[in-house]
């Protein structure tokens, strides 16, 4: 989501990058679980398993030849699509795609959980230039709960990146590639929905292609 969304995006723009220079349910699936008991999984395949799909100003989100997509349309907009479910602690693996982005792939994707109504709630992403962070989003700002860091373990460019998001109890953790990046506390948000993510901070789109998530218990 984006525009049909009150909550700032400018603000988001802003703090990346400022910060950023460092650099329904489905029932099949191929991807393991990360931890404990499987609560929700979709391969993308069945394009009725729930998911949010929309045109909007800022971008667009929906279904694919068996992947769920997230097009953000450039300066700043952040666009998610939400799962239409809602869990407290979730441990979640994806496989992301980028398969477009600007020439200095400034941008952001990855994982939200403990999604509110407006948006609120833990964004968990990588960058396609290298980079990481844990942002909060609440009350039409973003607040870095870990800060845009750079990494050898985020896969650069367009490729594929494996992410796993853990939001157990105040704990929030980010992992890529199976490489634990950084973990935050925070007890703003105890649950709510879950999303997929991606923003372009240049003035052409960024895409990002996701599939095989797992949703288990921490």
């Amino acid at each position: 989501m984006s525009i049909k969304n009150p909550i700032s995006t400018v603000t988001f723009a802003v703090l990346v990058l400022t910060t950023m220079a460092c650099g329904g349910f489905g029932n099949n699936s191929s991807s393991p679980s990360a931890s404990g008991d499987t609560m929700f999984e979709d391969t993308f395949s069945d394009t009725k398993t729930g998911w949010e799909v929309g045109d909007y100003d800022g971008g667009s989100v929906g279904y694919g030849d068996g992947i769920y997509f997230v097009t953000a349309l450039g300066y700043g907009d952040t666009m998610w699509g939400v799962a239409n479910t809602s869990f407290k602690d979730v441990d979640i693996t994806v496989d992301a795609t980028q398969v477009t982005a600007g020439p200095e792939d400034n941008n952001d994707y990855g994982i939200a959980c403990r999604v509110q109504d407006d948006g609120s709630g833990y964004y968990l992403l990588i960058s396609g230039d290298g980079g990481f962070a844990i942002l909060k989003a609440s009350e039409e700002s973003y607040e870095a709960l870990v800060d845009w860091t750079a990494t050898d373990a985020v896969q650069q460019g367009n490729t594929s990146n494996s992410i796993r998001a853990v939001c157990d109890g105040s704990t929030i953790t980010l992992y890529a590639n199976g490489q634990r990046l950084a973990t935050a506390d925070d007890t703003t948000f105890s649950s709510g929905d879950i999303a997929l993510t991606a923003t372009s901070y240049e003035d052409v789109p960024t895409e990002v292609q996701f599939d095989n998530i797992v949703v288990t218990k921490p």
